[in-house]
Parts: C-alpha cells; sequence; structure tokens
C-alpha cells in the first residue's frame, strides 16, 4: 500500500472509536468535538494545504451573509472558481497540494453549495410569510435560521464527512448538527 492508503486507513480507523465516544457525549460536545477532530484529522492529512478549505468556507460564509436570498447560485460560482483555482496550482508554479486536499474541497464545494442552498430556501420562506402577514412557524425540512460563522465551521469540519462523504449528503439537506443521522427514505 502507498503511504497515502496507510494514512486514509489509519483516520478510518481513528474515526471509528470515536464515533463510539461522541454517542453518548452531549449535543454541544458531539457538535464542537467533531468539529475538533474533523479539523485535527485535515490538518492530520493536508497539513498547510488546510488554508484552502478554510477560505473555501468563510467566502461561502460571507455570501451567505451577504446574499441570503442569491447565495445558492454566488455559492456555487464561488467554490467553483475556487476548485478551479485550486485544480489549477501547479500550472500557476505554487505547491501541488495533496491528494487528500483534493478530497476536502471536493466534498467542501458539495456540502457549502448544499448549505447555501438550504439557506436560500429558508430566506424564501421567511419573505413568503412576511408577505402573508403572519408566522407559520418553523417550516419542515428547512433550517431554523441562517448559521453562524462556527456553525458554518462545525458543519464544515465534521469529521465524519472531511475525508468521505456521509449518507446525509445524498439522501438529506444539511442540518446545523455536524453529523446528524440521516433515515433512509422507503423505497
Amino acid at each position: 500500500m502507498s503511504p497515502e492508503e496507510w494514512t486514509y486507513l489509519v483516520v478510518l480507523l481513528i474515526s471509528i472509536p470515536i464515533g463510539f465516544l461522541f454517542k453518548k457525549a452531549g449535543p454541544g460536545l458531539k457538535r464542537w468535538g467533531a468539529a475538533a477532530v474533523g479539523l485535527g484529522l485535515t490538518l492530520f492529512t493536508c497539513g498547510p494545504h488546510t488554508l484552502h478549505s478554510l477560505i473555501t468556507i468563510l467566502g461561502t460564509w460571507a455570501l451567505i451573509q451577504a446574499q441570503p436570498c442569491s447565495c445558492h447560485a454566488l455559492a456555487l460560482a464561488w467554490t467553483f472558481s475556487y476548485l478551479l483555482f485550486f485544480r489549477a496550482l501547479s500550472l500557476l508554479g505554487l505547491p501541488t497540494p495533496t491528494p487528500f486536499t483534493n478530497a476536502v474541497q471536493l466534498l467542501l464545494t458539495l456540502k457549502l453549495v448544499s448549505l447555501a442552498s438550504e439557506v436560500q430556501d429558508l430566506h424564501l420562506a421567511q419573505r413568503k410569510e412576511m408577505a402573508a402577514g403572519f408566522s407559520q412557524g418553523p417550516s419542515l425540512g428547512l433550517l431554523p435560521y441562517i448559521p453562524s460563522l462556527m456553525e458554518t465551521l462545525s458543519y464544515s469540519y465534521c469529521y465524519v464527512g472531511i475525508l468521505t462523504a456521509p449518507r446525509s449528503l445524498a439522501l438529506a439537506s444539511p442540518r446545523l448538527e455536524p453529523c446528524p443521522p440521516s433515515p433512509v427514505p422507503a423505497r
């Protein structure tokens, strides 16, 4: 096995017992602990190239805060533009990122565009409620509020989905809890 494959195996083997520890923890420890472990794994596997993921997250969060009504298209443009720049680093004479950094960037792009879509849906639902003149309460399937920077970082760096896409990414909309179990829809 190559060194990268050994590293990935070690990351997976570390992640399993951590999951059992977090299973018994409270919601705060789950959220911030999972984010800390994910950030630690990102730093371990990506080294200084972790900066790319941080730039992507901060840029997306800024777009969400500045333009919640159109943040989905803006986040899509931002994350894919940065991904294009990221993939062209070696052509620009900059250090080539590790394969792990590539995986983190690809998964973050998916997660952040999905998060921006959820925020935009929330904003549109709030505008409809204001136009109707009453509040129906939180709509099912929507985020309860626009996430803060810390919540966005927590969601983005959750160790469960930082190097492998979690089931929830494909089956359900993102939630503010960093590692929510997602129900498998009946078919």
